[in-house]
Formats: C-alpha cells, structure tokens, sequence
C-alpha cells in the first residue's frame, strides 16, 4: 500500500502545480492580448480584473467579451485550473489523512 499512497500524493501535488502554472500563463497571455488590441501594459489592474470577468460566466465589457469570443479555448484552460486548484488541495490533504489513519505509512 506504500506504493499506492505516493503515487497518489505525488499525483495529486502535480495536479496542484500544474494547476498553477496553467493559471500563471493563461493569464499572462490572455493580458499580453489585450493588452495588444486595447492599448496599455500587460501589467495593468484592468486588464487583469478583465481576465477574471472573461473566466466568469457572463462577461460584461467590451474587454471581456472580446476575451470569450476570440480566445475560448484559453478561458476553458482557466477555469479547469481554477477548479484544480480548489480540488487538489482537498485531495491531497485526504491522501495524508488516509495514509496517516487507514494505512499507516506516515
């Protein structure tokens, strides 16, 4: 069962790293295209507050409605990493509980 377990930790915490690398990128990217077509540095408040509205489920403004129709496959990346790195943590925490009380190997 020792096997198991790691495998399991390690997969999870990959999963937790992934998730926040593809969140870092997207992100940078999707900020770097407004930042094209609109004006202004990639680094501005509003263009990152832009990028969370494009992710959600109604985007409002211009920005972000042009984020949903131009970048769609990106946006989906976004929120699956979201989602992991809501899930990830949970799992991982429920990996030790079970290797520290069901399995006993830590």
């Amino acid at each position: 069962m020792t096997p198991f377990f790691w495998i399991l930790l390690g997969l999870g915490l990959f999963a937790l790293v992934l998730a926040l690398q593809m969140r870092m990128i997207v992100s940078v990217a999707l900020r770097r295209a407004l930042a094209a077509k609109f004006g202004g540095l990639p680094t501005d408040t509003a263009w990152r507050l832009t990028v969370v509205e494009a992710a959600a489920p109604a985007p409002a403004s211009e920005a972000a409605l042009h984020l949903a129709n131009t970048y769609p496959a990106p946006l989906s990346h976004l929120r699956l990493a979201r989602r992991t790195c809501l899930i990830a943590p949970l799992f991982i925490l429920l990996v030790l509980a079970a290797g520290r009380l069901v399995l006993g190997v830590i």
